[in-house]
């Protein structure tokens, strides 16, 4: 999560994120080639929502934390958004207002993220200044 605490683990941090890329590919293309070779009928899914499910995937992961546990949370909380929204009253209601609550919730942890980076960014400038000025005296 951090290249400079590696590097100054001794660890080599160029290569562990390379090596952590390839894993993530690879776990892709193992999941996509399941997908695809096991039959879509199977999975109840139409093709053109495919490219769909790599941006939920995104999501749950930003929604989760970028933890493990998290994502697997935050994927079955979208996953139920995202169904939920076929069972709405398509009278008054279209189909996709599912994916406009899951986007307003993901942006709303986007913004928490950043206001929270901000914060942390804030208030370490505001230490460092603290100690400049005990340390003229």
């Amino acid at each position: 999560m951090n290249k400079n605490a590696a590097k100054y683990c001794g660890m080599k941090e160029k290569r562990n994120t390379i090596v952590t890329m390839m894993i993530a590919g690879g776990l892709a293309g193992l999941g996509a080639a399941v997908f695809y070779l096991s039959g879509i009928e199977t999975w109840m899914v139409q093709q053109t929502t495919v490219p769909g499910m790599g941006f939920n995937g995104i999501a749950a992961a930003f929604l989760g934390g970028l933890h493990p546990i998290g994502a697997i949370f935050s994927s079955y909380f979208i996953q139920h958004i995202t169904s939920g929204g076929s069972y709405v009253d398509k009278t008054m209601y279209c189909a996709q207002i599912s994916d406009l609550i899951s986007a307003f919730i993901i942006y709303l942890c986007g913004f928490v993220f950043f206001f929270k980076l901000w914060l942390n960014r804030y208030l370490d400038k505001r230490d460092e200044k603290k100690a400049a000025k005990g340390g003229e005296k």
